[in-house]
């Protein structure tokens, strides 16, 4: 398969907070396990559903990364991040 990405992922396992709704108070756990300051591969809980825009919190940050989705896989999703936020650093290791 030819990979398409333009930035690296590195494999990771971090906790991450999805919030699928601008403004709102529920938010959903879920774990990040690849990243990149392009995109992330995360993996969400059995049976959520996830939309094709939301914002997701990687690790202890409090400032979001707002997040589009380009491909699902059972309850994983491989997003890019948009609207020129501050991507996450990735953690070497």
């Amino acid at each position: 398969m030819r990979e398409r990405r333009e930035a690296l992922r590195a494999q990771t396992c971090l906790v991450g907070r999805a919030a699928f709704e601008r403004g709102s108070s529920v938010i959903i756990n879920c774990v990040v396990q690849a990243l990149s300051a392009a995109g992330a591969r995360v993996q969400f809980p059995a049976g959520v559903t996830v939309p094709s825009h939301f914002d997701l919190f990687v690790g202890r940050s409090a400032r979001p990364c707002r997040a589009r989705v380009m491909w699902r896989h059972a309850s994983e999703v491989g997003v890019t991040f948009l609207e020129g936020r501050t991507a996450p650093d990735v953690i070497p290791g």
